[in-house]
């Protein structure tokens, strides 16, 4: 089949709002280059303010109270199965958008994110009409039922590393529970949102459901302060997870739904499958470039194994500059940094870490690149108050610690204020499970890291987050129960 024509940037760079695209009242606008060469990608695009967002809650709550409120559970359903059917041809184009300004690699879209993509709006076809409710019988004079209603116009704030993706899962549990939406992308990465909005008015979900409107972080905090707005779900950083939660709970108390940061610790046990553990955790730090929230950052390894294993992982990780380039070509397995200013970010944690670990691996931008390219990097027993063991990288830099006992490990894992993921390398069933038990983690993956599944809740403890994403879980926060006492003496 003949590849799609490429979309030009010029044309997303509107507001998706009420089924059209339409330009911001507001007149300021921001420029993005593409992190593969620091090349202009695209210019004009708008910074939606105070009326912009203002009319988006007007135009959702409009499609909330009206058309939307008549479909039934069948209807909606059919929606996401007309929307599934269009992303099986229009997605990859709108993907490829995306990658001008994320440099997310294209050779992950046929397999990863379109897959991921489109199995999300599938999965959500199914739940329209499966919100069952509760009956408790009348043993003191009152019939008891519950019903779990939408929480009505809703905000989703998203990452720059995983947009596309982002959109679809947090819109899908919300549409499916009969909310409506309005989705700001990271000002870094915002193309192929705006893109993808068109395809839910094709799919027939009728103008103001689905919404996107562009911005830096004070759009985001237009969305949070927002009177109007009943539920806003976010996902990025720890501070900004913070701000947000205060300016929603400064407001009108919006329920709140945070992904936040992650230090993930990934543990190899002497009797590990070496080669499987290997494959998980180099994976883990290296996909996206290290710009993930659940990359396996921290790897703990028995000192049985200790000598082979970290021989083979700085080995790969030395190797993966080979596959490092330009993210358009399908055949590179890892991209940029998604700008000049993290990749700055990078390289200033990595430089002050060398004073407090050893540096194994990688530490510099690749060399001969004209972009935000950073070297793999590995750092062996860091300082248990080093920087770079501490904090969140959001890059390609790991550090590696050698163990002797459960005990040692565990504390050392739990150590931490993030608890998004965590894994467990062991051929021991019954430690893997005491393990997984133990770990302050919202995720722990045995024989694996740095996953996840649509059908298995998905968040954080302690300060990675708050409320879940996925499955069943994501749908119980986009709805409160109601109850509805019936006095049978009347």
């Amino acid at each position: 089949m003949a590849s799609a024509k490429p979309l030009d940037p010029r044309d997303f760079t509107k507001l998706y709002l009420n089924g059209e695209y339409v330009a911001a009242k507001s007149t300021e606008t921001y420029s993005l280059n593409n992190p593969k060469n620091n090349t202009l990608a695209v210019d004009n695009i708008p910074i939606a303010g105070v009326a912009d967002i203002d009319d988006a809650v007007t135009f959702a709550e409009a499609a909330y109270r009206g058309p939307w409120s008549k479909f039934t559970a069948i209807q909606r359903t059919e929606c996401f199965l007309r929307l599934a059917d269009l992303l099986e041809t229009e997605l990859m184009p709108i993907l490829a958008l995306d990658s001008l300004t994320s440099g997310i690699p294209l050779s992950l879209a046929p397999t990863r994110e379109k897959t991921y993509i489109r199995n999300c709006v599938l999965y959500y076809a199914g739940w329209t009409d499966k919100q069952k409710g509760d009956y408790y019988p009348a043993d003191d004079g009152f019939v008891k039922l519950v019903r779990h209603e939408p929480l009505g116009v809703c905000a989703a704030v998203n990452p720059y590393n995983s947009p596309v993706a982002c959109l679809f899962l947090k819109a899908a549990p919300a549409l499916a529970t009969g909310n409506v939406m309005i989705v700001k992308p990271s000002e870094k990465t915002p193309l192929g949102s705006v893109a993808i909005a068109s395809l839910f008015a094709k799919a027939g979900f009728p103008p103001g459901v689905l919404q996107v409107v562009t911005g830096p972080g004070s759009t985001g905090a237009i969305l949070a302060e927002h009177m109007r707005i009943r539920k806003i779900s976010f996902t990025g950083s720890v501070a900004t997870g913070k701000k947000i939660q205060t300016a929603a709970a400064n407001s009108n108390l919006k329920r709140v739904t945070l992904e936040l940061g992650g230090k993930s610790p990934a543990v190899v046990f002497d009797d590990a499958n070496l080669e499987n553990a290997l494959t998980w955790t180099v994976n883990g730090i290296l996909t996206r470039s290290g710009q993930l929230c659940v990359a396996a950052s921290r790897v703990y390894v028995q000192k049985g194994i200790a000598d082979a294993f970290i021989k083979a992982y700085t080995k790969r990780m030395a190797d993966a500059v080979q596959d490092m380039g330009d993210p358009q070509d399908p055949n590179i397995k890892y991209g940029p940094i998604v700008d000049e200013g993290q990749l700055k970010r990078i390289q200033g944690m990595v430089e002050r870490a060398q004073a407090d670990a050893e540096l194994v691996v990688g530490g510099k931008p690749v060399l001969g690149t004209e972009g935000n390219y950073m070297q793999p990097t590995v750092f062996l027993n860091p300082n248990n108050d080093a920087e770079i063991y501490r904090n969140e990288v959001f890059g390609p830099v790991s550090v590696i610690k050698t163990f002797e006992t459960e005990e040692e490990v565990l504390a050392a894992a739990n150590d931490t204020e993030f608890g998004l993921m965590a894994g467990v390398f062991t051929k021991d069933i019954t430690r893997a499970m005491r393990m997984s038990s133990a770990i302050e983690s919202g995720v722990v993956g045995i024989n694996c890291v740095s996953v996840q599944s649509l059908q298995a809740p998905f968040g954080g403890k302690k300060q990675s987050g708050v409320g879940r994403e996925f499955g069943e879980y994501a749908l119980r926060l986009f709805t409160e129960p109601k109850t509805v006492l019936i006095n049978m003496a009347a």
